[in-house]
């Protein structure tokens, strides 16, 4: 029997697109996928989705494409900002929630999911990717005071500041800060399945192991770990 996960996901493009079916495939997976885009035919060369699916918004397509029943996902199709936890939308990183995933390729989104995990207190897993290098880290407020160096602004403190790639500034188009091979994508979406299997495959709030891993990079031919016990 699967385990039951249940996901916000902020972004719907490259990494999503191959992270999603293996989420899936592994967990009883309900889902919440936020993502204001529209797929382009540049899109299809290192993005998962099928030609018909050109114009659409892509986290409905995703959903489609995977077979989501209606009771199991919900397609939002709006950039997610730091200022939608005053909403309705606050409720998709409530108690329901059991991880934020941040898989979209700009510092602002990156920011409003770290925003909304430091304030919904729920753990974060961002997954990036340039052109060929690819990195997923895991991030949960509740160790970042024993852990200091799991805080994202201590260890990429860029993200705080740098608007880098915001669609937002762009009235509304995705920009995309370099281009994208696929196998890059699915490199970035398998670390951030292990690191999911990894912290929440037997129930979450286990962390007797220091190393477990928090992070994954991939820098062409070189790979490295990153435990809970190296940000001691």
């Amino acid at each position: 029997m699967k385990q039951k996960l249940n996901a916000t996901i902020i972004g719907a493009g490259g990494v999503t697109s191959y992270l999603l079916p293996a989420l899936k495939r592994s967990f009883d997976l309900n889902v919440v996928l936020f993502d204001a885009d529209k797929l382009e035919t540049h899109n299809l060369d290192r993005q998962l989705f099928r030609n018909s699916d050109i114009g659409k918004y892509k986290a409905e397509a995703l959903l489609k494409a995977n077979v989501f029943r209606k009771s199991e996902a919900i397609a939002v199709t709006s950039y997610f900002e730091e200022d939608l936890l005053d909403t309705e939308y606050r409720l998709y990183f409530g108690k329901a929630c059991d991880v934020i995933i941040c898989a979209a390729d700009n510092h602002p989104a990156r920011r409003a999911a770290i925003h909304a995990a430091n304030e919904m207190k729920k753990p974060l897993i961002i997954a990036a990717n340039e052109f060929s290098t690819s990195q997923a880290f895991f991030y949960d407020p509740q160790y970042a005071i024993e852990y200091q160096k799991i805080d994202p602004y201590v260890r990429y403190p860029e993200i705080e500041t740098s608007n880098e790639g915001s669609p937002i500034r762009c009235q509304g188009e995705a920009l995309e800060s370099t281009p994208q091979l696929a196998i890059a994508n699915q490199v970035a979406a398998s670390f951030a399945s292990y690191l999911i299997w990894s912290w929440f495959c037997e129930g979450y709030g286990n962390t007797s192991d220091t190393f477990n891993p928090i992070e994954f990079q991939s820098t062409f031919s070189r790979m490295e770990t990153i435990t809970l016990a190296d940000c001691a």
